[in-house]
């Protein structure tokens, strides 16, 4: 993920930005036998067969049961959902650890082939936006665009869809204005929703964010 930081720019921002690529260069390795997380996103999310239905229904309870007897996530609503020996995960989780935690022992389910994370979680990434939209708040001042395009890249990376994505951000009087490239249309109206679920965005811009040719 490309990033271009104004010299103007608030050092909290800068910090915060630099933490953020900093997380975005760490990879995750997947386990022999199943598919990549960018493939796990992409597969059908329907059973191709009876058979396939009545295995990913076996795999779903056992992911299940995993999650409830496992302390690590407590107090996170967590759904999970199986096609084709995919898992996928949504819901919501207390933090990074639990997420991270949850996929863990997703993984670690016989017969499994691949996870989709997809579990909303608060990471610290989230304390760093706030804290810099709290600086411009005690000024009395509305969001800042450099608040924004922080913020935006922050949610961009901690998402399991966008993160590790050629994604560029640029904001000007809250229109943020995204380019680059993404590997599939999935992670493009998935990047869109997230920009435009940041606070004080006003209008999102895609034109310049492309799905790469296969």
């Amino acid at each position: 993920m490309n990033f271009n930081i104004r010299s103007n720019s608030n050092p909290l921002i800068v910090a915060a930005v630099v933490v953020t690529f900093g997380l975005a260069a760490c990879g995750k390795s997947v386990p022999p036998g199943q598919v990549s997380d960018s493939a796990a996103a992409d597969a059908p999310k329907e059973s191709a067969t009876l058979g396939k239905a009545i295995s990913d229904t076996a795999i779903t309870a056992s992911v299940k049961g995993r999650l409830g007897s496992d302390a690590r996530v407590s107090d996170s609503d967590i759904s999970v959902e199986t096609n084709n020996g995919i898992v996928t995960l949504s819901g919501t989780a207390k933090g990074s650890d639990a997420k991270n935690a949850a996929e863990e022992l997703a993984r670690a389910t016989p017969d499994v082939k691949g996870i989709d994370n997809r579990i909303a979680a608060p990471t610290a990434l989230d304390s760093i936006a706030k804290n810099a939209e709290g600086v411009a708040s005690d000024a009395g001042e509305a969001i800042s665009d450099t608040v924004i395009t922080t913020k935006l890249k922050a949610a961009l990376i901690a998402d399991e869809t966008t993160k590790g994505t050629a994604i560029n951000v640029t904001t000007q009087d809250g229109k943020v204005i995204l380019s680059g490239e993404v590997a599939s249309k999935r992670e493009r109206e998935n990047a869109i929703a997230i920009a435009s679920g940041t606070g004080g965005v006003k209008k999102v811009d895609a034109d310049a964010l492309k799905v790469a040719s296969r």
